[in-house]
Formats: C-alpha cells, sequence, structure tokens
C-alpha cells in the first residue's frame, strides 16, 4: 500500500461508514450542518513499511470564511473549533494515540473506530445545535491567549453583548503576539468596528 492509496482507501470508506452528506474539499471530508459546517482531515506518515496516521476536526462556518477573507485576503481560516487525535489522546477523550497502518485491515480498524468516535461522541451535540449562534457560545465561552479571529467576528456576527469584552481581552494577551498576528488583529478590529451587524450579514452571504 501507498500513500496515495490510502489516502484514496480513507476518502472511500470514511465517506460509506460516516453516511450521507460528505463532500471531498481540499484535503478534508465536509458535510454542511444548518449554518455551520464538520469537516474531517487525516494525517499520514510515509514511514517506510507503514504509515502512522492520525485523525483531526473541526467546527466551521462559511459566513465566518467570507468575513474573515474579505479582511484578510487571501488568508482562510480552517475552523473556529478545530482538535486532533494527538490532543484527544491527551486529554483522555480518545483511546488511541495514532494507528499504525501495514494492512488494508488496519486502515479499515482506523476507519470503523474514528467514524463510530465521530458518529456518537463528537457530531450529537453540533447536529442538535447547527447554528452559528451555537458555535459562538462554544468558541467564546473560554476565552484563551492565543490569536483568535473567529471568536471575535462570530460574537459581533450573531450581536452578542460581550463583544467589546471579548475585544477587550484579546488586546490585551495581544502584546504578547507576534508583529504579524498584532497586525492582523488591528485589521480585524477596525473592520467590525467599522461595520454594522447588519452590514456583516449582508456581507456573510457572499
Amino acid at each position: 500500500m501507498k500513500k496515495v492509496e490510502l489516502n484514496k482507501y480513507f476518502d472511500k470508506q470514511f465517506k460509506i461508514a460516516l453516511g450521507n452528506g460528505y463532500k471531498k474539499k481540499g484535503y478534508v471530508l465536509l458535510k454542511e450542518l444548518g449554518g455551520i459546517y464538520f469537516s474531517l482531515g487525516f494525517g499520514i506518515v510515509n514511514n517506510d513499511n507503514s504509515f502512522p496516521s492520525t485523525f483531526s476536526y473541526c467546527i466551521g462556518c462559511k459566513k465566518i470564511n467570507i468575513i474573515f477573507t474579505t479582511i484578510l485576503r487571501g488568508n482562510e481560516p480552517f475552523g473556529c473549533i478545530c482538535t486532533g487525535q494527538l490532543r484527544l489522546f491527551d486529554e483522555g477523550k480518545y483511546p488511541v494515540l495514532e494507528y499504525d497502518i501495514k494492512t488494508e485491515a488496519d486502515a479499515q480498524k482506523m476507519v470503523d473506530e474514528v467514524s463510530d468516535y465521530i458518529i456518537n461522541t463528537v457530531l450529537p451535540e453540533w447536529e442538535a445545535n447547527p447554528t452559528i449562534e451555537y458555535l459562538e457560545k462554544k468558541v467564546n465561552e473560554k476565552l484563551g491567549d492565543s490569536p483568535n479571529f473567529s471568536g471575535l467576528i462570530l460574537s459581533k456576527l450573531v450581536g452578542s453583548s460581550n463583544y467589546n469584552k471579548i475585544k477587550a481581552h484579546y488586546q490585551q494577551v495581544s502584546k504578547d503576539w507576534s508583529e504579524w498576528d498584532k497586525q492582523d488583529f488591528e485589521k480585524v478590529i477596525t473592520f467590525l468596528d467599522s461595520h454594522s451587524q447588519e452590514e456583516l450579514l449582508k456581507i456573510a452571504e457572499g
């Protein structure tokens, strides 16, 4: 088995295992859920006789992508909430650190176990709350120190009363960011503060 063959195998078998609604977009499988989307990707390492492999997933929103790329052209976010197998393992949320794939049977084992986790553990929450308002709540429920432009955009887009509080938090922690991130952050703030929620919603429709 070659790496390209394993990629094709994953694309085909995960579509079957996960069910209808998934499309290949770039390097991920993507499914729309109401006003948001779920995407699943894979990391595959060619290690001579085997392929150590992991999965990652993101929850995103097309409206956020449109606004984000309007502000920072050519720089599209991968997702608003993203996590991977290694992190899930470290947090005790997934039992396997990585899959060392040598045979098609190994690959199918990964497909079966990851699909079961996605279908029964990850998706129920988002299928029950497929809205941009719920996404905003989850993204901003715990503010971190790293650049999080999607959370700021989401708060303005849904008309959150916490927008100024969230902005102030990132203005404070941005002192430790790289100059590049600081410049991008200023562009985001300037754009958001110069547009009303209604104007942003119109822009987000494309």
